[in-house]
Order: structure tokens, then C-alpha cells, then sequence
């Protein structure tokens, strides 16, 4: 039962936000009584807190799937990362972010900062795959590169403001910023791989 109410109050918090989602409407989603939903979580945001953690695993199991699809190429396991950070950052409800900052900012940045580990975390290690590959170039700054590029493509998704400046969609913003990221750092090798893939990069952010 525990599972299921994460399920359904997960869902409900990233479609509607926190104020929007209640436990009477997670409670008779689940056909069950307020009583047996208390006696999981005492409140909502213990169950809020339950949904950032679970949350988490999720995406960390997500990507380490990822790495493990495309251990063969580093710059599919790049544009893989990234399609992914796009389509769960763009899956949650803006509202709930600034929710989360003004009524919950500990689980917010914690939430952020977890996800942004992950990510830094995943292309450290595509970096150096790339490296050895011969598709990455071997005088990138491999300190620094990881967490740059993990915070630039997360802005991009949720600080609309920068598109809307440019008169470009979010998609199309993300997309242009992840083949910028690609070529800045391929070898010609590389940058002849993401040419292959350059349609069908687009294709997966076209709406």
C-alpha cells in the first residue's frame, strides 16, 4: 500500500503542485479512508518528503539504465542523458518548484541538488569514456565540465524566462543548447557522430 500512495501522490504533486494536491483527493484516488493514509504518513509533507526520496532513486536507476543502454557510445550516452533530463524536468509542474521555495526550500534544494549530482555524475563518466574513445577531446576540463553542463541545460528547462527573451520554445532552446555543448567538446570524430544523430536529436524535441 505504501508504494501505491507514493505512486499516486507523486504523480499528483509534479501535475498539480502542493497546494493543489490534497489527501482527500490522494485518498480517494487509492479508494481507501483518510485513516489508512495517516497511518503511512502522519501528514502531507512527510508524504511530500517520502515522494522527493523516492523520486530520486527513480531517476538515479533511470540513468544508471542509460549508461548501461549505450556503454558503447559516449555521445549517445550523452544525448540519452539529456533527453532524459529534459523529458523529467519538463514533466513536473513549474508551480511546484516555487512552492517547494517558498513552503519547503530544504526539500527543494535538496530535490535540485541530488538531481543535479546525478547528472554531474553520469557525464564525469561518459567524459571519460568519451576520452578513451577518441570522440571528446582529451584537454576538456573534466573538473569543471560535468557541473556546467549539468547547470546550464537544467536553467534552460526551468527558467523559461530565457527563451521567451529569444523568442524560441523551451524545446527548441534545450535542443540548440545540447548540440552547442556537443560540438564545443568532440573531436572530429565526434562532431561527425553527432552530424549522424543531429535529425534525430531534433525529431525528439519536436512538439
Amino acid at each position: 500500500m505504501r508504494e501505491r500512495i507514493l505512486e499516486v501522490a507523486q504523480r499528483f504533486f509534479m501535475q498539480q503542485g502542493i497546494r493543489a494536491t490534497t489527501m482527500d483527493q490522494i485518498a480517494e484516488e487509492l479508494s481507501i479512508s483518510k485513516k489508512t493514509l495517516y497511518e503511512h504518513f502522519p501528514s502531507k509533507e512527510a508524504l511530500l518528503e517520502s515522494c522527493s526520496q523516492n523520486f530520486i532513486q527513480q531517476v538515479e536507476e533511470k540513468i544508471q539504465a542509460l549508461r548501461t543502454q549505450h556503454a558503447r557510445s559516449a555521445v549517445l550516452s550523452v544525448i540519452a542523458t539529456a533527453n532524459y533530463a529534459y523529458t523529467l524536468l519538463a514533466s513536473i509542474n513549474p508551480v511546484l518548484f516555487t512552492e517547494l521555495r517558498r513552503m519547503l526550500p530544504a526539500v527543494r534544494s535538496r530535490l535540485l541538488e541530488k538531481i543535479q549530482q546525478l547528472v554531474e555524475r553520469q557525464l564525469r563518466q561518459v567524459l571519460a569514456q568519451g576520452i578513451a574513445e577518441g570522440v571528446f577531446r582529451k584537454e576538456l576540463p573534466t573538473d569543471l565540465l560535468p557541473l556546467w553542463v549539468s547547470y546550464v541545460m537544467t536553467q534552460v528547462v526551468l527558467n523559461p524566462d530565457f527563451a521567451r527573451q529569444t523568442q524560441k520554445s523551451v524545446q527548441e532552446i534545450y535542443v540548440e543548447t545540447l548540440l552547442l555543448l556537443l560540438y564545443s567538446f568532440c573531436t572530429e570524430e565526434g562532431r561527425r557522430q553527432v552530424e549522424l544523430y543531429q535529425s534525430h536529436i531534433r525529431q525528439g524535441y519536436a512538439r
